[in-house]
């Protein structure tokens, strides 16, 4: 075997790999950082948006037929961020079926939508999650005429659920460790179990909390007539999903994400943030590209993180518009760290 030991480079060999090393740097800064998915989607003109029906306040398409709520709207900002213009994306639906398949296969660019990030998926698929958007948890909503008001007061129990996600299962783990008597019903789409509860084809419902909070109100006659469980049996980390190999546009998605929660996090929102641009405050010099470098490092303009706050708003203005004020949930888990949330941004510098 042998054993190669470092001893330091000649002086010229070390010069000449300095000079090398400047050379990459340079190559490397700037827009030249590259991104071959960002290059796409300038000279398409448009962003592709991979989005699901995952329900009102959360992606659906309004009486206008545009499509709309939180995912949607990080899609727009994400745009706003690469062109000045957030209606620069188109959306393309797919499902919880063939979500990870059109990412592959470059149906489109990013994928925003309530899907799960866990370790099977990051490290098997040949995908990136960048960033978690919504902290969900995934629970139960039952009928209030059940009698029951948590999981251990049922009995035998028809449960409605989605196939193709994790959702199901962590349903059946539960099933075969805790209740045998739970008959896990299985819908291909979220609207067919959303129908098949509300028709009372099944007692229970089970998805992430913020779907099933927001479904009640959109779907149920009298939301009173339906409980939400406490209990709670997996964490549901949602946010954007990109192809690997690809680490320029990874830093972009995920630094667009951050920019809204930092915007936030700073009192800044589309209403005062002209008026943020003379700011003395360095990081928000920065995050508003008066200052630095952020936006060429990540090849876009110098005011992109400005333009997405302006056109889409920072993070507590989406969740608001899409969920809170628009829908009645509220921030729990997703508000910012300093207001006992989890929402926190590395900082701009």
């Amino acid at each position: 075997m042998r054993v190669s030991i470092y001893r330091g480079a000649r002086p010229a060999a070390k010069t000449l790999g300095r000079l090398l090393a400047i050379a990459a740097l340079v190559a490397v800064s700037g827009p030249a950082v590259g991104s071959e998915t960002l290059e796409t989607v300038r000279e398409r003109g448009l962003l592709k948006c991979g989005v699901t029906a995952s329900g009102d306040g959360l992606s659906h398409i309004d009486a206008e037929g545009r499509r709309t709520g939180f995912f949607p709207e990080m899609c727009r900002a994400l745009a706003a961020a690469i062109f000045a213009d957030a209606d620069a994306v188109t959306f393309v639906e797919t499902d919880f079926v063939t979500r990870f398949d059109a990412l592959a296969d470059d149906a489109f660019d990013v994928l925003m939508s309530t899907t799960t990030w866990t370790s099977g998926r990051d490290a098997g698929l040949g995908l990136a999650f960048t960033h978690t958007l919504i902290y969900d948890e995934q629970g139960f909503l039952a009928h209030r005429s059940l009698g029951a008001t948590q999981l251990d007061e049922l009995g035998p129990t028809t449960v409605c659920v989605h196939e193709n996600t994790t959702t199901i299962d962590n349903l059946r783990d539960l099933v075969d460790r805790r209740f045998p008597d739970f008959t896990v019903l299985p819908f291909r789409s979220p609207e067919m179990g959303y129908e098949a509860f509300f028709a009372r084809e099944c007692d229970v419902l089970t998805q992430d909390r913020l779907a099933l909070m927001a479904q009640r109100l959109v779907w149920a006659d009298d939301p009173e007539d339906y409980v939400l469980f406490p209990d709670v049996i997996a964490r549901e980390p949602l946010g954007p999903v990109v192809r690997q190999g690809d680490p320029g546009w990874f830093d972009l998605v995920q630094w667009a994400m951050f920019a809204l929660i930092v915007a936030e996090a700073h009192g800044i929102d589309s209403t005062n943030v002209d008026a943020a641009l003379t700011t003395t405050h360095p990081e928000v010099a920065r995050l508003l590209g008066v200052e630095g470098s952020v936006g060429a490092e990540l090849g876009v303009a110098p005011d992109w993180a400005y333009q997405a706050i302006r056109q889409v708003g920072s993070y507590g203005e989406v969740f608001d518009r899409t969920l809170g004020r628009a829908i009645g949930i509220d921030r729990g888990l997703n508000d910012l760290w300093t207001r006992g949330g989890l929402l926190y941004a590395p900082p701009f510098r």
